[in-house]
């Protein structure tokens, strides 16, 4: 057995040491080194037009906002104008129109109406103090009966 394992180790060995490969030789050193570059430079120009198509994109979104807005704004601008200009011809209609004579007077009373000889300030007040006073008396009722009650419930 230990003369198959020392045949098979010998034969690993011989295997390993009859190819020699140098990765120090200038031509494998240059073709690393070339071929690390150019990875790095197709991933910065992968990454430079990811960034660029980016920026045109939220570019065209922002024209296309900024368009939007403004052509909502210059609609209601112009629908504030239409407004006024409707406004200022019915206003123009109504003023000009005369109704054959017709003018408004005023209906309603002029404060010196009265009720009882008392104008409408008096009755307020005559009001107020009688819910006052009623007020008063019955809160005053409310408790002589709660005071009478403790009195005679009282068993001497």
């Amino acid at each position: 057995m230990q003369k198959k394992l020392f045949t098979i180790f010998a034969i690993i060995i011989a295997i390993v040491f009859s190819f020699s490969v140098c990765f120090a030789a200038e031509d494998l050193l240059k073709d690393a080194t070339n071929t690390v570059r150019d990875a790095v430079n197709n991933t910065e120009d992968a990454v430079e037009g990811a960034m660029h198509n980016t920026g045109e994109a939220i570019q065209d979104s922002t024209e296309k906002a900024k368009n939007t807005m403004e052509n909502a704004g210059n609609k209601i601008e112009s629908t504030g104008n239409n407004l006024e200009n409707d406004m200022k011809n019915t206003t123009s209609r109504v003023t000009n129109t005369n109704n054959d004579g017709y003018t408004a007077t005023r209906t309603s009373t002029n404060g010196n109406a009265t009720f009882m000889g008392m104008n409408a300030t008096a009755w307020t007040w005559l009001i107020l103090g009688i819910a006052a006073i009623a007020i008063i008396a019955v809160v005053w009722y409310y408790s002589m009966q709660i005071t009478s009650e403790n009195n005679h419930s009282r068993r001497d």
